[in-house]
C-alpha cells in the first residue's frame, strides 16, 4: 500500500500543536477525552470548518480559508478567566509570530473567541475557544499537496 501524506489541514494541526509546545503548558491534537483539574492548565487544538475557493476555474490548485480552534483551559475555584489568560497570550504569541506557520500557509489570523464553562464541584474548568483562520493553496487533486 503505498504512503499517504498529511493533508495541509493535519500539518497546520501539527504545526500548532509544536508551537504551543513550546510554551510552560502541553498541548493536546483533538484530543477529545475530559481533562482532569491535575492536568489543567492546558491546550487543545481542534480543526474547525475549511472553505475551498474555486474562483480560478482552470487552475490546478484551490484557495482555501481553513479554521482550527485552541482551547486555552485552566481549572480554578475564583477567576478563572485570570488562570486562563496566561494560556491566551502565550498561545497567541507563539502561533502569530510566525502567521505563516513554518511556510505552510499564506496567513493565520483571529477569527473569533468564545468562552465554556465546565464544573459544579470542588472547582471550576474554564475554557477560552479562541478560533484562528488560515489561508493556503492546495492541489486539487491531492490536499497533502501545497501550491504557493
Amino acid at each position: 500500500m503505498p504512503t499517504i501524506n498529511p493533508s495541509v489541514q493535519s500539518q497546520i494541526l501539527g504545526a500548532v500543536v509544536t508551537a504551543l509546545n513550546t510554551t510552560q503548558w502541553l498541548a493536546y491534537r483533538t484530543r477529545m477525552a475530559s481533562f482532569k483539574a491535575d492536568q489543567l492548565p492546558a491546550f487543545n487544538v481542534l480543526p474547525d470548518d475549511g472553505e475551498p475557493d474555486y474562483t480560478d476555474a482552470y487552475s490546478g490548485s484551490v484557495d482555501w480559508r481553513f479554521r482550527f480552534r485552541v482551547r486555552c483551559m485552566a481549572a480554578a475555584v475564583n477567576e478563572v478567566d485570570k488562570a486562563v489568560d496566561p494560556l491566551f497570550v502565550a498561545g497567541s504569541q507563539v502561533i502569530l509570530s510566525d502567521p505563516t506557520l513554518g511556510g505552510l500557509v499564506r496567513s493565520t489570523r483571529y477569527a473569533g473567541q468564545k468562552w465554556e464553562r465546565e464544573g459544579e464541584g470542588d472547582y471550576d474548568q474554564c475554557a477560552l475557544v479562541v478560533t484562528f483562520e488560515t489561508e493556503f493553496g492546495a492541489s486539487r487533486s491531492d490536499p497533502s499537496v501545497l501550491v504557493p
